[in-house]
């Protein structure tokens, strides 16, 4: 995988490259400067840092998605239609709101041109993170991105399972590339993060139209859930993703990989349950509106992001061995195909492969000892199993010979399991292998996601 805190320097000599063509520009305009050199910053620009869209050739195939997503910003281009007119549509959406922690305070520390170049960046990056995960960045404010996940061509529990791995992607490139960079640059990172407010709203809760008036104004959506994701938003912690009740209740989220959120009051622990202040119907009922503390820890484990990457920011949960890949495949009337970790919702019924592959040509001490150990999360699954790790199912690694007559091994030995999908949510299979000296060699988890 790309170094994150080197594509993030990418970005931030980009943007400074970009800022001093300009300035280069109103200089030679006042004959302080000779033109060639308004023409060599303009060709250091094209062939220096790296261009929009990088970041996303990085990240997108890992999550199963191809090419890259050019959406403009403003209009959700599935409701352009509305604009100018008095229409309304009920349509749903995943609502994300991006807020840039502690970058106030580096206006006093830093001179302003530097201050630009950074927010610049971070923005830029908060930007291509989302349309990574093909999500419509709709407005930036000030320091806050607001962006909307779904669309006419995209299922409901897929743009959820989208913003979803957005935010533990943001996260990971925060903590892995622009905070490192901060620290080498000599730079106060202590105050600096993120802060995210995710939530759902179905189609009979969110209305879109046209805003305002015809040169002044914007198509947007309003709804609860849309405006209780600026309210999550406010309420997280640095560098955490506050999850809303509507997107929570949809899906099934699981109670294992998400918390709810706690402060310190009157030097105790108070939980913080539901959004507050708490609103209040039109008979002054409470509305108790639930929020959760996406967990970003336990999430890393089902991540698509690459093994090496996330065994390093488990500190070691997830175990890495080059020799040894483990994945899952769908298969759909004979036709067998890769399904990614937790990228998108399956239908139910469907049949899966665990399959585990380990390279014979090696230093790998054979047999190999692989346990599965699946999960299953969600209301529909039984009492008795739910969130509950099961007992491991036992299967082992043997090196092949290529026939009885050709006495060379195979270079590839492996292992199968079936099963299906059934209950709504997340669930997940883990994989532990070991050596036949009962060392760990390798664990892993595969989310996934059912309809």
């Amino acid at each position: 995988m790309a170094n994150f805190e080197q594509i993030f320097e990418s970005i931030v000599d980009s943007v400074n490259i970009k800022s001093t063509s300009v300035a280069t520009e109103q200089s030679v305009s006042m004959g302080a400067r000779d033109p060639l050199s308004t023409i060599e910053s303009l060709q250091s620009l094209t062939s220096g840092p790296q261009k929009e869209f990088y970041l996303q050739t990085q990240i997108r195939p890992y999550f199963g998605k191809t090419g890259v997503n050019r959406s403009p910003i403003g209009t959700h281009p599935d409701f352009k239609a509305l604009e100018g007119t008095l229409t309304t549509q009920n349509h749903y959406t995943c609502t994300l709101f991006v807020d840039i922690k502690g970058s106030t305070r580096l206006s006093l520390l830093y001179p302003l041109e530097f201050v630009f170049g950074f927010k610049n960046a971070v923005i830029q990056t908060c930007i291509e993170i989302i349309r990574s995960f093909d999500g419509h960045v709709h407005r930036l404010m000030g320091d806050a991105v607001m962006a909307f996940f779904g669309g006419n061509s995209t299922e409901k529990e897929d743009a959820i399972s989208d913003a979803i791995n957005c935010s533990i992607t943001l996260r990971s490139i925060l903590e892995e590339g622009i905070k490192p960079w901060m620290e080498r640059k000599g730079l106060d990172a202590k105050d600096f993060g993120f802060r995210v407010g995710c939530d759902f709203g179905d189609d009979h809760e969110v209305l879109w139209g046209s805003f305002g008036y015809q040169n002044v104004g914007e198509i947007s959506a309003t709804g609860l859930p849309v405006d209780m994701a600026s309210k999550l938003q406010s309420l997280a912690s640095k560098n955490q993703t506050m999850l809303g009740q509507g997107l929570l209740n949809f899906v099934n989220w699981p109670e294992k990989y998400s918390k709810i959120k706690t402060r310190n009051k009157g030097g105790a622990q108070e939980n913080l349950p539901v959004v507050t202040p708490n609103l209040t119907d039109s008979e002054g009922a409470p509305l108790n509106y639930a929020m959760r503390q996406l967990s970003y820890s336990k999430s890393l484990e089902f991540s698509a992001l690459p093994r090496s990457f996330r065994e390093k920011i488990t500190k070691g949960n997830v175990k890495n061995d080059s020799q040894i890949e483990f994945k899952c495949f769908t298969v759909i009337d004979d036709d067998k195909s890769e399904y990614i970790s937790a990228s998108r919702f399956l239908e139910p019924k469907v049949s899966l492969v665990f399959e585990v592959v380990a390279k014979t040509t090696n230093r790998l001490r054979f047999p190999l000892k692989v346990i599965f150990k699946k999960t299953n999360h969600g209301k529909a699954t039984p009492l008795d199993e739910r969130d509950i790790e099961q007992e491991g199912v036992i299967k082992f690694i043997y090196k092949q010979r290529v026939s009885q007559f050709n006495k060379s091994i195979k270079p590839f030995s492996t292992v199968e399991l079936n099963e299906s999908t059934l209950y709504r949510g997340l669930h997940t299979m883990k994989c532990e292998v070991y050596d036949s000296s009962g060392t760990m060699l390798f664990r892993d988890w595969i989310g996934v996601m059912i309809k």
